[in-house]
């Protein structure tokens, strides 16, 4: 992924706690930096509409297929009004977030991760060309719920997730480590336990040059 010059779509991933969103605003500023033309969004949200739609799922107790339709619909949006117009404008794009937290935490009651792939294939499409819209690169933060959901109630920000059980939690991350053996072109696992910031950074970068 050296030549810049190709605008590249680039995920982070992982569960509560397990720093994701610090390492894509890390990456960010990283490549602003070396004078790239790079934007940060995240999922849901990244657009007027879906910012509106986040605040609904994350504090709302829904049926689980009105959860998955809600994160389908702001993706949507996401997609067509600023992922695919930023790539076509040269600019590399960094999402927090994108399908496969989509599979992860909203599979389950009768819904499986082959379901919403499929669905993601078959909806997620740029509006006018209709090619689907998937990451070059994922980087999965590979980290323990019993971890991560401690340095979640840490920062005080729980929302209806972050707040359900253990066994939850366990599942979504046995979701992540499963996708990322299927998918294991796109997708680069980095163990994060016991790392500081700045070491999980350089290997992000070591994996992205």
């Amino acid at each position: 992924m050296k030549n810049w010059n190709n605008p590249k779509f680039i995920t982070f991933e992982g569960g509560e706690g397990s720093g994701k969103s610090t390492q894509s605003r890390k990456l960010y500023e990283y490549l602003v930096l070396k004078g790239i033309k790079v934007i940060h969004t995240r999922e849901v949200g990244g657009t007027k509409e879906a910012e509106e739609i986040r605040t609904l799922l994350i504090h709302q107790h829904l049926y689980h297929v009105s959860e998955l339709m809600l994160v389908m619909a702001a993706r949507y949006e996401h997609i067509n009004k600023l992922i695919v117009p930023a790539l076509r404008d040269g600019y590399t794009v960094i999402c927090d977030r994108f399908v496969d937290s989509t599979a992860c935490y909203q599979a389950g009651d009768n819904l499986t991760i082959e379901d919403i792939f499929d669905l993601h294939n078959k909806l997620m499409r740029a509006s006018d060309d209709h090619r689907v819209v998937m990451p070059d690169v994922t980087f999965f933060m590979d980290l323990e719920p019993q971890i991560g959901i401690k340095r979640s109630f840490q920062t005080g920000d729980v929302n209806k997730f972050e707040d359900k059980n253990m066994n939850f939690h366990q599942a979504v991350y046995e979701r992540f480590k499963l996708i990322a053996s299927m998918y294991i072109d796109r997708i680069k696992t980095i163990n994060c336990r016991n790392k500081e910031i700045e070491k999980i950074h350089q290997e992000v970068l070591s994996l992205i040059n």
